[in-house]
């Protein structure tokens, strides 16, 4: 069974051979029967370079191949088959040449046209696509600020972004106000640096970004680490982000400073 590029290739050959077919035929009946026009070779030229045009330069060649054939016959004269007169020679030289090259040059324009056809889907694709990535990034950029205005107006806690290995990527005013880093100094880091010794020793801060992967959400309540090794009681919240797909994508780390809240011990 023929796929469809086979099909499409026999159509266009066939499309070619019709075309050519009855454009001799009337040639024939205009120039040969009736004597209705004084030169059929203009036709001729002109239905090679059609058939050319609408299936291509191998196609015009067989549409060439065929005018050549059937002029021919076409330019003998009536009584005397295979003998010309001195017009029909002039006529049938200048079809002869004129028909391969005529084909030639429009089969090559239309090899062009196709392909600045195609460029021009492909830069249109790529236009839509860069419009597409322009919104993406618009998107991400008022979701990222939106974060940032609400991260900077709750103060109390701290808040950041945590990739999928639990590196810092965003930070807000209260967790530098809390932990003590400024931006430059945390970006990058993982947020294991605010666990205590203990916990870096039992895997806690590993224990917890398995447990948001897995359900979504991890809390615990513990000792952090400020920058200069000061301790102080927290409670820590992780939350899962997602990207576009579904797929997990890093962290949300709220911390909660309760030193504040702890009673206070006698001497």
């Amino acid at each position: 069974m023929l796929g469809k590029p086979a099909r499409h290739w026999w159509m266009r050959y066939l499309a070619a051979g019709l075309i050519t077919l009855a454009s001799i035929v009337i040639v024939a009946v205009l120039w040969r029967r009736l004597g209705a026009i004084a030169d059929p070779g203009l036709i001729l030229l002109f239905t090679v370079a059609v058939s050319t045009y609408l299936a291509g330069g191998m196609a015009g060649m067989l549409s060439a191949a065929i005018v050549l054939f059937c002029s021919i016959v076409l330019f003998s004269h009536p009584l005397y088959p295979f003998r010309y007169s001195e017009m029909d020679w002039r006529q049938m030289m200048v079809v002869a040449i004129a028909c391969p090259l005529i084909a030639l040059m429009v089969g090559s324009l239309k090899e062009q046209v196709d392909r600045l056809k195609i460029a021009t889907r492909e830069v249109q694709a790529l236009r839509d696509e860069v419009r597409r990535l322009e919104v993406v990034k618009e998107a991400q950029f008022l979701c990222e600020q939106r974060f940032r205005l609400t991260a900077e107006c709750v103060a109390d806690y701290a808040m950041c972004v945590l990739d999928a290995n639990g590196s810092v990527r965003n930070w807000n005013a209260g967790a530098e106000r809390i932990f003590g880093y400024s931006d430059p100094e945390i970006m990058g880091q993982s947020y294991s640096r605010f666990f205590v010794k203990e916990d870096l020793l039992g895997r806690q801060p590993e224990r917890l970004l398995e447990q948001a992967r897995f359900s979504g959400r991890a809390e615990e309540e513990g000792w952090r680490l400020r920058k200069g090794g000061g301790r102080f009681h927290a409670r820590t919240t992780l939350l899962l982000l997602r990207n576009s797909s579904g797929a997990p994508a890093g962290c949300l780390l709220v911390t909660r400073d309760l030193t504040q809240f702890q009673p206070a011990t006698g001497a």
